[in-house]
């Protein structure tokens, strides 16, 4: 059995590292357009602020390691661009090389994680000083320009986890950090009495927070200046985060017909498997169901991506394990808080 896996962060690494104990007869590949494998993104923010001391930390495996633990053949700026699935064939370009290149499969997953919910006003814009915090990469590039440009002001958009994080690292290097909100308040998955709290913290730690903003102008040419919101607010700093969420990047999923549910990301069953035979999607491209509701939800984090990827590489190599839902919890902290749910 040949096993080809999209993606490999959380989840993919775990279909990988539980199939490779299950059997030694399959054969295992990974590809991934990023540089980097099984990383944790949690720790980005961290890393930009200088409580991780090293981005290293936060990727404490490679591909080489992968291999020689796991036997599993790990090829990162591997992009596949399509996939023949009357074939079985997968498609695609090594961003390096440039050169395209063609593999089988027996079985597929498609682990091929979230991409940015980036607001309108910057879909295909790009500023020096505006960044989005998705993987090692943008980290390194946010410490960078701070490290470089030493910036005294920052607009963070977007008050759900990341944003939260970011505007408290931001703030422990010393700059003066406004927080934007799309809602009433932050974290818009908790209560409002709870949201609250935040709120109050905000103000102890001197971090403007302005609810209901969103942007509708951006005023700089390369390097962005300022920011107009729907208000009429004018907002100026030196650099700009856009927390605005993630999506199920799900483009290759639908140009093979596999089936989404109701919140956008791939529809699997208690196994993990798509409405395609030998195709299954684990993690922030695949959608779950609340263990409470029983009704389809997305929520996409990390525990839940390696969840899914133990039990799918299970299922794949003949096991028992089942998907029996999520709770969606979540933990951070935002300086003297720790906000749960």
């Amino acid at each position: 059995m040949k096993i080809i896996i999209i993606g490999s962060v959380a989840a993919g690494t775990s279909v990988a590292a539980k199939a490779r104990r299950n059997t030694e007869d399959a054969e295992i590949v990974l590809y991934d357009k990023d540089m980097d494998v099984s990383y944790a993104v949690c720790g980005i923010p961290y890393a930009v602020g200088g409580e991780v001391e090293n981005f290293d930390e936060l990727t404490p495996r490679n591909a080489e390691w992968f291999k020689k633990r796991y036997d599993v053949d790990i090829h990162t700026s591997h992009e596949i661009t399509q996939v023949d699935y009357d074939k079985k064939l997968v498609h695609g370009i090594n961003l390096i090389t440039k050169k395209s290149f063609t593999n089988n499969f027996d079985v597929l997953v498609l682990a091929t994680g979230s991409v940015y919910n980036t607001p309108e006003i910057f879909v295909n814009r790009h500023f020096e000083n505006v960044f989005q915090v998705k993987n090692i990469s943008s980290g390194k590039s946010i410490k960078k320009f701070v490290d470089e440009n030493e910036p005294k002001k920052a607009v963070v958009i977007g008050a759900g986890y990341i944003g939260l994080e970011m505007a408290e690292q931001l703030q422990r290097l010393g700059l003066e950090v406004s927080l934007l909100q799309r809602s009433k308040y932050p974290m818009s998955h908790l209560d409002w009495d709870m949201s609250s709290r935040i709120i109050n913290e905000m103000k102890r730690k001197n971090i403007a927070f302005f609810p209901e903003e969103t942007v509708r102008k951006v005023n700089g040419d390369g390097r962005l200046k300022s920011i107009e919101t729907a208000k009429g607010t004018i907002f100026s700093a030196d650099i700009f985060v856009l927390a605005t969420g993630v999506k199920p990047n799900t483009a290759l999923a639908k140009s093979m017909g596999i089936k989404l549910g109701i919140t956008g990301a791939i529809e699997v069953n208690d196994k993990l498997e798509t409405n395609l035979p030998n195709v299954y999607a684990v993690g922030d491209v695949a959608e779950s169901f609340d263990c409470i509701t029983r009704l389809p939800i997305y929520r996409p984090l990390a525990s839940t991506a390696n969840k899914m990827g133990r039990i799918a590489g299970d299922v794949i190599t003949g096991g028992n394990l089942r998907h029996k839902g999520i709770l969606g919890t979540g933990i951070l902290r935002f300086f003297d808080l720790t906000i749960a749910q």
